[in-house]
C-alpha cells in the first residue's frame, strides 16, 4: 500500500501552472506530466491517472484560450473554420470522441494490473519523448 505525501497548496498551484505551460506548446496532454508528478508524491497510479484526467479539462480550457489568443490577437490568423489556432471542425470532432474515450479509459484503468499499468504509461512517456526529440531534430 502506498502512502502519499500531502502536497501543499502552494506546490499544487505552481506545479499546475508549470505543467499547463509546458504541456500546451509540446502538444501533449497535461496528464503526461501530471501522473509522474503525483507518483513522485507517492500517489497510486490509478489515483494519479484519474486525477490527471479530471485536471486535464482545466488544462484543455487554458490551452484553448491560449491558442485562440495567440492565433487571433498576436499572429492575426484568419483561416476559414478557425478561431486563432483552434480549428473548429477538429474541435467538433475531437471533443466528443475524447469525452467518450476518457470515460472508457478511466474504467479500463481499474481493470488493469497496477504494475502493468505503470509499465504501459512509462512506455507511452518514452514514445512521446522520442517523438518530441525527432520533431526537434527536424526543425533544426
Amino acid at each position: 500500500m502506498e502512502n502519499p505525501k500531502k502536497i501543499s497548496d502552494f506546490v499544487k498551484k505552481i506545479s499546475g501552472v508549470l505543467i499547463g505551460f509546458i504541456s500546451v506548446p509540446l502538444g501533449i496532454g497535461g496528464g503526461s506530466l501530471m501522473v509522474p508528478f503525483m507518483r513522485t508524491f507517492g500517489y497510486d497510479i490509478r489515483t494519479s491517472i484519474g486525477t490527471a484526467a479530471a485536471v486535464g479539462f482545466l488544462i484543455a480550457v487554458s490551452g484553448t484560450v491560449t491558442m485562440i489568443t495567440g492565433g487571433k490577437i498576436i499572429d492575426n490568423i484568419n483561416t476559414p473554420f478557425s478561431i486563432g489556432y483552434i480549428n473548429l471542425l477538429g474541435f467538433v470532432i475531437f471533443v466528443p470522441v475524447t469525452m467518450i474515450m476518457a470515460r472508457l479509459g478511466a474504467k479500463a484503468v481499474y481493470k488493469i494490473n497496477k504494475k502493468l499499468l505503470s509499465k504501459i504509461f512509462g512506455i507511452f512517456l518514452i514514445l512521446v519523448s522520442i517523438r518530441s526529440f525527432i520533431e526537434y531534430l527536424s526543425i533544426s
